[in-house]
């Protein structure tokens, strides 16, 4: 992809410099168009009400969203790139120093008018995240912005929701477009963003069948967007699905997220994660097909900033080496267990440490 201007471009861009896109390990690699910001951490006892206050005693600066699931991804031994735009400045400085130092190619445009933006994460003493994201260049494509990415087979593309709020989700819309029929693997992670979509990108990303990870909240939201409404049971009485496990037919926040599962795979005809915490993760692998919950390690949590990219990056490296999707999910349990017992957002453990918790 060469330099270039349009009068539909709000900023001059540039490809990346990290080489090839074409230049894919012959495994395959994760390729993320998600967005790539710095994340400003801190420590705080409570969030404050409106026009209060709160103390932190320290916060750190660190690379995080799509990095968190593209370090996971390396933690795991398998090949890296980052498709989204990365600015020009300090904050973008910042991202290309951890690219460099995990090994992540950058092959997305570079926006030379502006900075990548940045998140302020607030974690309280319950271990529970408050966010406000400051915008950068990140959010600002066209729908060209992604032209230069053209997956290999093997490849595993990552699509997070958030890129739908922002003008770059035209480029992500012209991706959908582009890609109708394709052999690679999609991994979507609505976030909470997706459910309120526009229904042409929504529609888009339904028809692309991903494997969609998400947690309960954004099930929920999802659910309801979809038109299935609070009885689950009924709906998947309704339409044949079952259920496995000890908690299918409880009428409880973990049997409903099991129920939520199967019904969401059945309506968007894919398979279909959701990540009940501690308990594990519901998958349902193919539409139709049976809910189970894959149990996770019970830890200590400290910090659950970047659990959800945790699991997202490892399930994905995993299903690289040619995992199963049960058996990349019960990997990427244990990870996203250790992770939260250490601060910060990009804190995916090494396979070394995750092996003897599988056993």
């Amino acid at each position: 992809m060469s330099v270039g201007e349009s009068d539909e471009r709000p900023a001059k861009m540039s490809s990346g410099e990290s080489g090839p896109q074409g230049d894919a390990c012959a495994n395959g690699r994760v390729i993320s168009l998600g967005q790539m910001l710095v994340d400003l951490t801190m420590r705080i006892d409570r969030v404050p009400e409106p026009g209060g206050d709160a103390f932190a005693d320290e916060a750190v600066a660190r690379v995080g969203s799509s990095f968190n699931i593209l370090h996971a991804v390396r933690q795991m031994g398998v090949g890296a790139a980052h498709g989204g735009i990365i600015g020009t400045g300090p904050w973008a400085t910042q991202i290309r120093d951890a690219l460099s130092g995990d090994g992540i190619e950058h092959i997305g445009l570079t926006d030379l008018a502006r900075d990548s933006g940045i998140c302020i994460a607030m974690t309280d003493a319950r271990a529970e995240r408050t966010f406000v994201t400051v915008r950068g260049a990140e959010t600002q494509g066209d729908g060209h912005c992604f032209d230069g990415i053209a997956p290999a087979d093997g490849d595993i593309v990552h699509i997070n929701g958030y890129t739908f709020a922002h003008p770059t989700s035209r480029g992500l819309l012209s991706f959908l477009e582009r890609y109708r029929s394709h052999r690679f693997t999609t991994v979507f992670d609505p976030s909470s963003v997706a459910a309120g979509a526009e229904d042409r990108l929504l529609g888009a990303i339904i028809e692309h069948r991903p494997i969609w990870s998400c947690n309960y909240e954004e099930s929920l939201a999802l659910a309801r967007r979809l038109g299935l409404g609070n009885d689950f049971h009924r709906y998947v009485e309704r339409s044949g699905v079952e259920v496995a496990g000890d908690n299918a037919d409880k009428p409880s926040p973990l049997g409903d997220a099991g129920l939520m599962c199967a019904a969401l795979s059945e309506r968007l005809h894919a398979p279909v994660i959701v990540r009940s915490g501690a308990a594990g993760a519901w998958v349902c692998p193919e539409a139709g097909e049976r809910a189970e919950l894959v149990p996770s390690t019970h830890v200590h949590a400290v910090d659950t900033n970047g659990a959800g990219d945790c699991h997202v990056g490892v399930m994905s490296a995993e299903l690289i080496h040619g995992a199963s999707l049960l058996d990349a999910v019960r990997v990427a349990n244990v990870a996203a267990a250790i992770s939260v017992t250490r601060r910060g957002p990009a804190t995916c453990p090494a396979r070394s440490e995750i092996e003897p918790l599988l056993k």
